[in-house]
């Protein structure tokens, strides 16, 4: 068996040196990597609750925008609740025009001696009934009818001669036109 013999004393010491100086280094290793991760860790975590921060804030943006949202959904519902209203309305005073219109148009186009017993109104389609005491004058009402520039689709449907009314022989007739009221230019007379 060999001994080692240390025939040199500056190794030793030098080897000593060696050894605190490993354990210096890396005590010192220790404590930088121990402070580098306490650091980084509480770097994450600052990082962490900033992120948090935002995600609490973007949730509670998002929570505004939502019900906003929901707001303006509500908004437009009532919108076009109101525009459906406002549309029937309009419809309602565009018939109550058209009637007017109709009643003020209609005497023009009938010529003396020829009697409306029942005006019909189903939309645009007109449809007039009644007597006259001649076929002549029914002829000039036709004509009338069919020249209007606010008539269209102008059809008589019958004529039937000789019927007894009040004492006398009338002809009765049935027709039938196109009303288009949506033509009329304001101001403009329609009967004339």
């Amino acid at each position: 068996m060999l001994h080692r013999v240390n025939l040199l004393p500056w190794r030793d010491a030098k080897r000593q040196y060696h050894q605190r100086r490993f354990f210096v280094l890396a005590f010192s290793v220790l404590i930088l990597g121990g402070l580098a991760q306490w650091g980084a860790g509480v770097f994450i975590e600052y990082q962490q609750n900033e992120q948090q921060q935002r995600i609490v804030f973007l949730q509670a943006h998002i929570a505004s925008l939502d019900y906003k949202l929901s707001e303006l959904k509500r908004v437009e519902q009532q919108h076009e609740s109101l525009m459906t209203r406002l549309k029937v309305v309009e419809d309602l005073q565009e018939q109550r025009n058209k009637t007017t219109y109709l009643m003020n148009l209609v005497p023009t186009l009938i010529p003396e001696g020829v009697y409306v017993d029942k005006i019909k109104m189903n939309g645009e389609r007109i449809e007039l009934t009644g007597i006259s005491d001649t076929t002549s004058r029914l002829a000039t009402m036709l004509d009338h009818l069919e020249n209007s520039k606010w008539l269209s689709n102008v059809e008589m449907h019958s004529i039937v001669h000789d019927k007894a009314r009040f004492g006398q022989k009338f002809q009765t007739f049935n027709v039938s036109f196109l009303f288009q009221p949506q033509e009329i230019v304001e101001g403009e007379n329609p009967h004339g």
